[in-house]
């Protein structure tokens, strides 16, 4: 878990090696070359995520690291890019002991008052009733509303923890603030977007768990989407019926593998997914990820199927789109050294023939790089893409690009899309309505949406 955050917390390709080494220090503990570092910084400097050095000892559980900062007068409630202070952390993690530490370093209770509600989200959302209790022994308000103007009881119910539900009810949770929300008409009821980005479905798709790829069918009246759950991954399905949709429901998951980055075929006989089940079906999930698809039955979906050797190699192969002619494009580390396979990944397309995905080409410097490409989105007609990638160019530690097909089969070189698309934080997971008029993606853990004419005037003539 670990060597996982710290991949995570180090991800970005945009911060000084400096910054990288002394927040990595802390991590691993090594007090006095800490103490080196920090003649040349601030103790209350931040990385690229808004983290200060009390984030890392507590997400990396370095008790003396944490001691000498508290002591050396840090900051305790820092806020991050996310406005997440350490005690979030600490319950991000369940980890209840450096929760005690910091409530214990608090000058007074105003954290009660400024992050009860966000803090009882996250140990709801990780299914923690110890943890909620906790937070409600040191009196957080049990009818507090966190940002999008949910109750701790509406989160619970919303994901269905039947435990902490009850316990919330009998500790004065009140039933008549908990919303419900009806979606009807086109694209879910929303109110379509302009040249600003707005949030999708909030509180119904978008929520508090947080919300990756989407694609809605050609007709516009089924709707997919992926979700994180405590890390586990997750596919869930809307359906409208006359005018209404039906509540989001999960279609595809495993209490082992997951699945993410839903995508339908161009005859939408087949959902396309990424997972880390392992060829056989049985045992424990791979080290990388592979590309799936079920197929469409009288009976329902079918049971995953791999995309094959032509897609699938021992790197990691994610996010899938096509083109009307049913050529796949995605993104894959296959050709990446063995120590940057989980991070190094360019774009790949592999044509549709007789049936079968033809060996998979990589596209050209116009697109890949020497960085992080992936989470490729190919217009059906095939006249622009847009991806993911972490560039020194980028707003943030992952941004959106686009490229336009030339007259000549060629791809420009990919420009970054801007704000306010891209932002200080990591936008991913693109797509485009059928239709052609909204761009779809995620940000911040939630999928928002926008108009296509925001982006298409970036053709040059």
């Amino acid at each position: 878990m670990k060597k996982l955050l710290l991949l995570s917390l180090l991800s970005t390709f945009c911060f000084s090696a400096f910054a990288q080494n002394m927040y990595r220090t802390a991590c691993q503990g090594k007090l006095e070359r800490l103490d080196s570092l920090l003649q040349k910084s601030s103790i209350n400097a931040k990385d690229n995520r808004g983290r200060t050095l009390l984030h890392w000892a507590v997400a990396c559980k370095q008790k003396e690291v944490f001691d000498f900062l508290v002591n050396k007068g840090i900051n305790i409630n820092s806020e991050d890019d996310e406005r997440q202070t350490a005690m979030h952390m600490a319950v991000r993690f369940n980890n209840e002991p450096y929760f005690d530490y910091l409530l214990e370093a608090q000058p007074n209770t105003n954290w009660a008052t400024a992050y009860g509600a966000s803090l009882l989200e996250k140990a709801i959302l990780n299914e923690n009733l110890s943890f909620v209790k906790k937070l409600m022994d040191n009196g957080i308000d049990v009818n507090s509303t966190n940002h999008r103007g949910s109750t701790p009881l509406e989160i619970a119910l919303k994901i269905g923890v039947d435990s902490i539900a009850h316990y919330l009810i009998a500790a004065g949770a009140k039933k008549e603030l908990v919303r419900t929300f009806e979606l009807q008409g086109l694209y879910m009821g929303q109110s379509l977007p302009d040249n600003t980005p707005k949030l999708f479905a909030p509180n119904v798709v978008s929520t508090e768990e947080h919300e990756f790829g989407s694609v809605f069918n050609a007709a516009a009246d089924e709707f997919y989407y992926g979700v994180d759950v405590n890390g586990r991954n997750e596919i869930r399905y809307s359906k409208r019926i006359g005018n209404n949709w039906t509540p989001p429901k999960v279609i595809l998951s495993h209490e082992r593998y997951g699945y993410n980055d839903p995508f339908l075929s161009p005859d939408e006989k087949r959902l396309y997914f990424i997972s880390r089940q392992p060829l056989d079906g049985i045992g424990e999930r791979k080290q990388d990820h592979d590309i799936w698809y079920v197929e469409k039955t009288e009976q329902g979906w079918s049971e995953p199927i791999n995309a094959g050797p032509a897609i699938n190699s021992e790197g990691n192969e994610y996010y899938i789109s096509f083109t009307q002619e049913g050529t796949m494009y995605f993104s894959s580390s296959k050709n990446a050294p063995e120590e940057r396979k989980d991070y190094d990944l360019d774009i790949y397309y592999s044509k549709f023939i007789d049936g079968q995905f033809q060996t998979a080409v990589r596209l050209d410097s116009a697109i890949n790089t020497e960085n992080y490409e992936a989470d490729v989105f190919v217009d059906p007609a095939e006249t622009y893409l847009i991806f993911c990638a972490t560039r020194p160019d980028g707003l943030g530690r992952g941004d959106l690009y686009i490229s336009f097909k030339n007259e000549d089969g060629s791809w420009t070189t990919a420009k970054n899309m801007g704000a306010p698309i891209n932002s200080k934080h990591h936008e991913l997971c693109p797509y485009v309505t059928a239709d052609g008029k909204y761009f779809m993606y995620t940000s911040q853990g939630d999928i928002y949406w926008v108009s296509t004419a925001s982006f298409l005037s970036l053709k040059e003539d």
